[in-house]
């Protein structure tokens, strides 16, 4: 691709600390999952299931800044009062923040335009609307982050297309299972399957790229993942003057209307 990257496989870092930080996550995912089922968290609403859903079935939990589906406006995800403190005991564990800050980290090291691309618009964005509350905001750029919970996170075939279009995902796969055996993820554009072990992390276009991921083989094998991305609208909305693109173009109708009403009006003004 002319020296340019599509996909970047990231592999797991040489620390030794770095893979008991990764069960410790698996652990508190696997923990936020029992609890949820257990205290009616996760009971399907009028408007959607947590555990079957376009991407599979199994329990996904997303937090954070976005804009789309008819809201009027960039706002904080809306979180039911039983799935709050799940989500707040998460984002605020420690390991789960290292993995978080890795992924944003390794987005910088790859794309470090594009990351600057989203250090922009995003700062521009809480500037404007400071009511907007990132999950890892002292430590990754992303504004948004799904923790798929389990117990066999198995995606299927799809493009998350309400992603920024030019963007990238991260990707961090958690659990106990055999990478040579299952879990893998496929990219099925690219035609590729790559194996991909727990506490190894991919940065892919996932709005424009076709991926999911195979069954986990195995007697009690759990596997998990948690995404960071950013939604394509958040940055609309800033290129449009922190308005929708129905108000952005209402107002140049308006203009153009007064325009044809009064075709002078400009021309008069400038000779004044």
């Amino acid at each position: 691709m002319d020296g340019h990257g599509l996909v970047f496989l990231v592999a797991r870092p040489k620390d030794p600390t770095w893979m008991p930080s990764v069960r410790n996550a698996a652990s508190a995912m696997t923990q936020a999952r029992v609890e949820g089922k257990r205290n009616g968290a996760f009971a399907p609403s009028a408007s959607k299931d947590p555990f079957n859903h376009r991407r599979g079935n199994y329990y996904a939990i997303p937090t954070g800044v976005s804009f789309g589906g008819g809201s009027v406006q960039p706002g904080n995800l809306g979180i039911p009062g039983r799935l709050k403190a799940i989500i707040q005991s998460l984002c605020q564990h420690n390991d789960i923040k290292r993995i978080a800050g890795f992924q944003s980290g390794a987005f910088a090291f790859y794309a470090p335009k594009l990351y600057n691309v989203y250090r922009s618009y995003l700062s521009r964005l809480y500037d404007h609307s400071p009511h907007l509350r990132p999950n890892f905001p002292t430590c990754s750029i992303f504004p948004a982050c799904t923790f798929n919970l389990g117990p066999g996170t198995i995606t299927v075939d799809h493009m998350d297309y309400n992603n920024v279009a030019y963007g990238l995902c991260a990707i961090t796969a958690l659990g106990n299972f055999d990478p040579t055996l299952g879990g893998h993820m496929v990219l099925f554009d690219l035609g590729l399957v790559i194996e991909f072990p727990p506490g190894a992390t991919i940065l892919i276009p996932s709005s424009v790229l076709r991926h999911g991921n195979t069954p986990v083989v195995g007697e009690g094998v759990q596997r998990m993942s948690m995404t960071q991305y950013c939604s394509g609208g958040l940055f609309r909305w800033v290129d449009y003057g922190f308005q929708t693109g129905t108000t952005l173009k209402l107002t140049a109708a308006e203009y153009a209307g007064r325009r044809r009403m009064f075709p002078h009006a400009s021309s008069n003004a400038d000779s004044s």
